[in-house]
């Protein structure tokens, strides 16, 4: 008899009327700000939370029994679901999907073709962990002897294959490249692609034998970008990242060769696995900063209260929501009633762990409803609704917001008694009644002058249409900005000021809401240092040197490249787009360009007038 019976009539519901879930499941991106994930078409937050299905109770591999006992895969799936998972990663074995070097398994494929579809009718997302050598004894002998680029095409020609049977179905949350893969350190060539066995499985593999004085974090670039080009031959799309452990950072001791900060770029996201030690979260919380830093996503793929107590490792998740975009812990096909009362003290932990992922759920995914809902249509409104309102005031942000701009740009600089205001020259001269130096006055003095005068002159609008408008504080913007969740606003620096004004937004807890521009590389980097999660539009002029830009640009972890719109062309918003920033031009106020640039692919344009923008 099945050993979840009880399970089989449910199991057989959702097969014969929620078959509709694999057109309800939306597609996952990361969030435009490198924060986190967003579903596609809703732009909803998405939380990665669930569970590594890396072995069963009895520790057999995926591939094992998904063949033979088909079910207790399928009432897995609905157990990981009622325990509120979203998200289940599993870990394909390379001997088991690869036949020789240039011959996938297709019956391995096909099973997991069906993976997929009970995850679309489950309501599941899949990470796809590949290449996995866990079971020495599995492990062909024609792959252990090919050499370093013969096993590399070969692990390619796995992932190609693999892409293939995934590219369209939405419940593939990523691609993960590999687990805890390795550089080898020193000069001696090492004979076992393996590293030591945990509870008798290999978790730890190295990309090459040795370095033949190759930088270590040279191969990993080298070797990420193989398997992502064979990914993308087949799949565009979906999400690609590689599961790190914590001593990839770059730090003294022994390491993996896998620098985040340096290997990365390929990825769309971070994977860290985390086991906080008892007594030791600060370190755990400092670890996955140095990930955080890198301005990407952060996904802690693997945490489980092995080194410590649930109610330590409860705290942990809590510390880490400013650093983490999901967690993902442990599931091995038994619920916690199953494990009550436990036999063991693995049985205890485990169960430990199961109620602690139930109770931690509610706030975790809470995050999907009470998260800001950004808008996503590339109309910035440069210093507000400036067409309409009198520029960098209240009133023009509020006209942006009204309009329906995803993104504000406004303009700071810094006062004599070190008030951060919004104003884009150094003088009230042109926009107000009197001139007035602004780094030369207090805020109290700068606050007399009426900054609609220039407005009112150009518009002929009365006092009646066009009350009086004091220069705002930044503070005073941002907290505007902030009653509302669709759109968010960029600051521009006008001085050096950069500091000061992240320091504002942090304590305001505003880095969802805010993002830099400029076409000072210093200021903008600083913002990047400073902030590594807010979004950065870094201004180019006309005449800039477009690929020397891009590379910056991805240097520094940069969002998008803004050009003069005079010096737009297709060319050059082509080669932005395919190195996945996004392309945008300042500042256009003309129907007509406006949609000459839309044509040429243009994503994002700055302009004085939002509301033309959007129609």
């Amino acid at each position: 008899m099945h050993r979840k019976l009880v399970f089989l009539p449910l199991i057989a519901g959702l097969v014969l009327t929620n078959h509709a879930l694999a057109t309800e499941l939306e597609w996952v991106r990361t969030a435009n700000d490198q924060r986190g994930f967003v579903l596609a078409e809703s732009g909803r937050t998405f939380v990665p939370w669930g569970f590594n299905y890396d072995h069963d109770r009895e520790g057999r591999l995926i591939e094992d029994y998904w063949e033979d006992e088909w079910e207790s895969v399928a009432d897995d799936f609905q157990e990981m679901k009622q325990l509120g998972a979203n998200v289940v990663r599993v870990h394909l074995q390379f001997g088991k999907f690869m036949t020789a070097a240039d011959a996938p398994n297709q019956d391995a494929l096909r099973q997991l073709e069906k993976l997929l579809r009970l995850a679309e009718r489950t309501g599941l997302y899949l990470d796809v962990t590949g290449l996995g050598c866990y079971h020495k004894q599995n492990v062909p002998a024609w792959y252990d002897a090919l050499d370093e680029q013969q096993r590399w095409q070969a692990q390619a020609r796995f992932w190609e294959a693999v892409a293939a049977r995934c590219a369209k179905s939405p419940a593939l949350f990523c691609y993960d490249l590999m687990n805890e893969p390795y550089v080898p350190g020193g000069k001696k060539k090492r004979d076992d692609w393996l590293g030591p066995a945990f509870a008798g499985k290999h978790f730890v593999q190295f990309i090459t034998l040795e370095t033949t004085g190759r930088p270590r974090q040279a191969i990993a670039r080298d070797w990420i970008g193989k398997m992502v080009a064979a990914i993308r031959k087949q799949d565009r799309r979906h999400l690609i990242t590689v599961g790190l452990v914590p001593n990839s950072l770059d730090r003294p001791g022994l390491t993996s060769g896998f620098i985040p900060d340096q290997v990365t770029d390929d990825l769309d996201f971070l994977a860290v696995h985390l086991y906080p030690e008892t007594g030791k979260n600060p370190q755990a919380l400092k670890t996955l900063q140095g990930f955080a830093e890198v301005g990407k996503p952060v996904v802690i793929e693997e945490i489980f209260p092995l080194k410590c107590d649930a109610q330590q490792l409860g705290r942990f998740i809590d510390a880490s929501k400013p650093y983490a975009a999901g967690w993902i812990g442990f599931y091995w096909g038994k619920t916690p009633e199953e494990y009550q009362p436990p036999a063991t003290i693995p049985e205890g932990l485990t169960l430990d762990w199961l109620r602690l992922f139930q109770e931690k759920r509610e706030s975790i995914l809470a995050v999907e409803s009470e998260a800001p809902a950004f808008l996503n249509n590339g109309v910035t409104a440069h210093r507000g609704d400036s067409g309409n309102f009198p520029e960098n005031t209240l009133a023009a942000f509020q006209g942006g917001i009204a309009a329906g701009a995803d993104w504000l740009e406004l303009d700071i600089l810094r006062t004599q008694d070190g008030q951060l205001v919004v104003i884009h020259d150094k003088t009230t001269a042109r926009v107000g009644d009197r001139k007035l130096v602004v780094a030369e006055s207090t805020y109290k003095e700068l606050a007399t002058v009426d900054v609609a005068t220039d407005f009112r002159r150009r518009t002929g609008k009365s006092l009646a249409d066009c009350p009086p408008q004091r220069i705002p504080l930044l503070e005073d913007v941002l907290k505007l900005v902030k009653k509302q969740r669709r759109t968010r606003v960029s600051i521009q620096p006008k001085m050096d000021c950069v500091a000061e004004a992240v320091a504002l937004v942090k304590r305001l807890q505003m880095e969802a809401w805010v993002g830099f521009n400029d076409g000072n590389l210093q200021y903008m980097t600083q913002a990047k240092r400073l902030a590594p999660a807010v979004t950065i539009f870094w201004d180019r002029g006309a005449n800039t040197d477009i690929e020397a830009d891009i590379r910056t640009a991805k240097t520094h972890g940069f969002a998008a490249l803004v050009i003069n719109q005079a010096g737009v062309t297709a060319e050059k918003v082509q080669k932005i787009k395919a190195a996945s920033l996004e392309a945008g031009a300042w500042t256009v106020n003309d129907p007509q360009r406006m949609a000459q640039l839309r044509e040429l692919g243009v994503e994002r344009l700055y302009t004085d007038y939002p509301r033309r923008a959007l129609e």
